[in-house]
């Protein structure tokens, strides 16, 4: 992939579309490979539902849309990137769309949003991730908690301690 990517470079780098073009570069998200008693892709935890997502402004004028190099930890989803393009394009209209521009990250990506982004797999199954807690909900009515800041990998299900009530009620709140 990467020698392809290459290729695709040097095409663009060749072309007169150099300095106008938007790259954005995504993946599929990730397969579980025995993890939790797992094998598959189909799960609201972060090895499924975490993407690779990148994208490279237009040389000519970059440091409007972002500066190169640049890497944002703040959650977002693959639905916000029709509204990043439609901002970075500088398309006008009255769009209503559920995604948000990712612009505001791309110049300062270090800011946090406070953003819950949503995932959801198989009827009524949700995922719901913050920059430090992933919330999940199934369809039985079963819940998990994970805190990123120390269980990275979401192996301890917090859902039953007290000390992350506040926080389990701000998720279930969420849904609502």
């Amino acid at each position: 992939v990467d020698h392809e990517i290459g290729r695709l470079m040097d095409a663009l780098d060749d072309s007169p579309h150099a300095n106008n073009t938007v790259i954005v570069l995504w993946s599929d998200h990730g397969w579980h490979l025995g993890e939790k008693q797992h094998w598959g892709k189909w799960t609201g935890w972060e090895r499924s539902t975490r993407v690779p997502l990148m994208i490279v402004p237009p040389r000519d004028g970059s440091e409007e849309y972002a500066k190169p190099g640049n890497r944002c930890e703040q959650p977002v989803s693959l639905i916000d990137l029709y509204p990043t393009l439609i901002d970075v394009c500088g398309i006008q209209g009255a769009f209503e769309l559920d995604g948000e521009s990712l612009r505001p990250l791309m110049q300062d990506p270090k800011q946090r949003t406070g953003r819950v982004v949503t995932t959801t797999f198989d009827p009524d199954n949700l995922s719901l991730r913050t920059d430090r807690f992933r919330y999940l909900r199934y369809a039985d009515g079963s819940e998990e908690l994970y805190d990123h800041a120390s269980d990275p990998h979401e192996w301890e299900n917090l859902v039953t301690s007290p000390k992350h009530q506040q926080q389990l009620d701000f998720f279930r709140n969420q849904l609502n």
